[in-house]
């Protein structure tokens, strides 16, 4: 994998907007998530919170519709995810061995597959993280800096050594701070080291962009979190220290940031995840001290 460094520069065009909806919610209020993890169901306008003992529904109105316990007979369970047919797939660990389960949208088991013929160079990798896109799985150790790709028999198909192409060494790896990793339609996988401050664009081919720069103001980074892409390309990161998610076009310059720390319907308490939905336009952003997840609405001029 190659890299390319780049600065986010000042953007003239300022073409996209987000205004603050609601928080996912119940029939008794706001639900207090911290830092929850995130992804959407494109195809039914759905979105799922992933916790440690299930999975969460909402309907496209952000209300709780279904909550799903896992099976602890299924071992460990790390992460979930959504199939374009509407299966929820888990990344679980059981018996010293990785496997993904398929389960209907009531959580109920269909199929068990461990993984297959992973090469000894990602054979120390632990995912914690898992990602589906295009039938591909993508399987993410965020600390060792390792993404594995599987198909849906669990058969390795490629991998990366995200560690390798930044140039950071082994020792240094678990302290990166690599976070908010996912794979956006376009088949980029999109990252964030809040340690180096720099959040990250790469192809599906090897090519890895960097970017961003450390600062206090608007387009700097303080502490990255999360990343996430529109429909039109542009980037959205969040930032912890700064309390901002920021916008990016898809040329990394810099266009806007919203959000900002406070207490009011719409500001952020340490933003962490991110997740759009390029059909529905919405952005939902995670959040700490028990704040939940804010939706916002992408509007654009175009």
């Amino acid at each position: 994998m190659s890299l390319l460094l780049l600065g986010a520069a000042p953007s003239l065009a300022a073409d996209v907007n987000a205004a603050y909806l609601f928080n996912l919610s119940d029939f008794d209020g706001v639900i207090p998530y911290n830092a929850a993890r995130t992804f959407v169901d494109e195809v039914r306008g759905e979105i799922y919170v992933s916790t440690s003992g299930g999975l969460d529904i909402y309907n496209p109105s952000g209300m709780l519709t279904f909550h799903v316990d896992y099976d602890r007979e299924l071992g460990g369970v790390y992460d979930a995810a959504m199939t374009e047919s509407g299966n929820i797939m888990l990344l679980t660990f059981k018996n010293g061995t990785y496997g993904i389960v398929t389960c209907n949208y009531r959580g109920e088991p269909i199929s068990s597959v461990p993984l297959r013929h992973v090469p000894p160079d990602f054979a120390d990798a632990r995912p914690g993280r898992m990602v589906a896109r295009k039938g591909e799985i993508f399987l993410v150790d965020q600390g060792g800096m390792y993404v594995i790709v599987v198909d849906a028999d669990g058969e390795f198909v490629r991998g990366y050594d995200l560690g390798a192409s930044m140039r950071v060494s082994d020792d240094h790896r678990p302290d990166a701070g690599m976070e908010g990793f996912t794979v956006d339609r376009d088949g980029h996988m999109l990252f964030v080291t809040s340690t180096y401050g720099k959040a990250c664009r790469g192809t599906l081919d090897g090519e890895l962009d960097v970017f961003g720069r450390r600062g206090s103001s608007a387009g700097k980074f303080g502490v990255p979190g999360g990343i996430a892409s529109d429909r039109n390309g542009n980037l959205l990161v969040t930032d912890k220290l700064r309390a901002v998610i920021m916008i990016f076009n898809k040329e990394f310059q810099f266009v806007k940031e919203f959000g900002f720390r406070g207490t009011q319907p719409g500001n952020v308490i340490v933003p962490s995840e991110i997740t759009v939905d390029p059909v529905s336009n919405r952005v939902y952003v995670s959040q700490m001290r028990r704040r939940g997840v804010n939706i916002y609405q992408l509007s654009y001029s175009d």
